[in-house]
């Protein structure tokens, strides 16, 4: 098999991986930090998730459009505004979450538990191979 072709499976699977889930990791992300912290001001997101600040501004006014978060002055601070998970968004990710497991469980069932474990060992071992030869920035984006 030539590597173009391995790629291109590759590529497939990466394209429909990403698109499983919805499409929307940064909205998933968001929304599970808030679920783990409570609340959150726009600077923290930024920091936390290694994301530019016009995505963050952008995913965040999107998430606030579905009404899954509201967004309030801090009480001790008025010039910080906290990122605050609603009950809505509170279900959708609970919901999200639900399907995501549900689907997972038939992702690898072509696959024997032996054949599983030798696609995890050469998938692990080329990882860690690219960690070694590409710049570190291209692997943390979605970290």
């Amino acid at each position: 098999m030539e590597n173009k072709e391995l790629l291109q499976i590759m590529e497939k699977c990466g394209h429909f991986l990403y698109h499983r889930r919805g499409g929307k990791r940064g909205q998933i992300k968001i929304l599970r930090l808030l679920e783990e912290r409570g609340s959150i001001t726009q600077k923290e997101l930024l920091e936390v998730l290694i994301l530019k600040s016009g995505s963050v501004s952008e995913t965040v006014k999107k998430l606030e459009i579905q009404g899954f978060i509201i967004k309030e002055r801090d009480k001790n601070d008025k010039r910080k505004i906290n990122i605050i998970l609603t009950n809505d968004g509170r279900n959708y990710l609970n919901k999200q979450t639900e399907i995501n497991i549900e689907q997972e469980k038939v992702l690898f069932t072509s696959l024997s538990f032996e054949e599983q474990e030798t696609l995890r060992e050469l998938l692990t071992k080329l990882f860690q191979d690219w960690e070694g030869k590409f710049d570190s920035a291209l692997f943390n984006h979605r970290k």
